[in-house]
């Protein structure tokens, strides 16, 4: 079954409630041997500067909320006033739809407090390792939260999930835990293999093991292998 390798407590969080939490993680700049980058970016004509976050790693693969968003008044003037900007400017970009990420540096959204508070929605998009048979494009397009998906050809090592485990076990903080996954991961080998990056969205209230039931339907119709991976996921400037 589909499971992000965190602990029970963080698991049975809600997005929002483990905001803090899931943006150590997201913010660690590890020396993973793999990036992977939308294509947009590959194909455009002028070289663009790229934010990129590290994953959460899972039981197949690993998962990226690569974009949260908030509406909340109260979150527009904390960061107004750290901004420098009036917060009507911030609150229009809110309603707008604009991610939280975009609309102020890591740092931050780091010195704010409760911001998780604040959350409405989030964007994920998980990498799942396959091994040999054919992805149905209908099996996935009949999920109704699934908004789109690819598979991918890459380079990237992968590791036993309960391998990775015994590292969260053995780690007192978060930030351990990813210093010793990015040497774990070092000492790995890197092998051909195909990854399906499945996308969709959901809402902040939504428990982590809630995402974790959407993906064990992914993971049930595909060829998907029980491996973790790591890499670094790039994301287009706003």
């Amino acid at each position: 079954m589909y499971r992000l390798l965190l602990s029970e407590r963080v698991r049975g969080m809600s997005v929002a409630e483990a905001f803090d939490y899931i943006d150590v993680i997201q913010s660690f700049r590890g020396d993973w041997p793999l990036a992977l980058s939308p294509s947009a970016a590959l194909e455009a004509e002028k070289l663009v500067e790229l934010e990129s976050l590290t994953p959460i790693p899972a039981t197949h693969g690993a998962l990226a909320l690569v974009e949260f968003y908030a509406d909340e008044e109260g979150l527009a003037s904390s960061l107004a006033g750290k901004l420098g900007v009036s917060p009507e400017v911030l609150r229009s970009a809110l309603e707008r739809g604009v991610p939280l990420h975009r609309l102020a540096p890591p740092e931050v959204i780091e010195e704010l407090e409760g911001v998780g508070e604040h959350l409405r929605a989030f964007l994920f998009e998980a990498a799942v390792p396959l091994g040999e048979g054919d992805v149905r494009g209908e099996a996935l397009a009949s999920l109704e939260w699934v908004t789109d998906f690819e598979v991918v050809d890459v380079e990237v090592p992968g590791l036993d999930p309960e391998v990775v485990e015994r590292e969260l076990e053995r780690s007192q903080y978060v930030g351990e835990y990813m210093q010793r996954l990015e040497r774990l991961f070092a000492r790995a080998e890197t092998r051909a293999r195909r990854l399906l990056l499945v996308r969709g969205e959901g809402e902040a209230r939504m428990r982590l093991i809630d995402v974790e039931a959407l993906m064990a339907q992914v993971v049930e119709r595909v060829p998907a292998l029980r491996v973790a991976v790591m890499y670094n996921r790039l994301l287009p400037p706003l």
